[in-house]
């Protein structure tokens, strides 16, 4: 039997900053982004909380790398009036940014269990 070693506050918290994260990767993109900057110094270091909060500003800033990355790329290859452009973009969007949302579902899946990202060994 799994027992759950972090209180209910703290998992909703978790999972709350998992779905800013999923929101900024989706919806609302700066505004969640924002949102979660805002939380930074908020709850203590080593918390439940805190490894989420840090874990969602890691892979968001990941995903504006990687957005930044492929967009200089589709200028200095051609520009944004060129065939190619559509490759880049769907490519992007259907290998890598839909990575980044696979991430979010998972760490938000992982808050609402009260578990860390990871595995655990059997």
């Amino acid at each position: 039997m799994n027992v759950n070693k972090y209180d209910k506050k703290q998992i909703k918290q978790a999972s709350i900053i998992a779905m800013w994260s999923l929101l900024n990767l989706t919806f609302l993109p700066v505004i969640s982004f924002i949102i979660l900057l805002n939380k930074i110094n908020k709850f203590a270091a080593n918390s439940f909380v805190a490894y989420h909060l840090n874990f969602a500003i890691k892979l968001n800033l990941a995903a504006a790398t990687a957005l930044i990355l492929v967009s200089a790329l589709m200028i200095l290859l051609g520009g944004f009036n060129t065939g190619w452009t559509w490759v880049w973009v769907i490519t992007y969007f259907i290998s890598i940014h839909s990575l980044f949302i696979l991430l979010a579902v998972w760490m938000l899946v992982r808050a609402w269990a009260g578990n860390k990202m990871g595995y655990k060994q059997i």
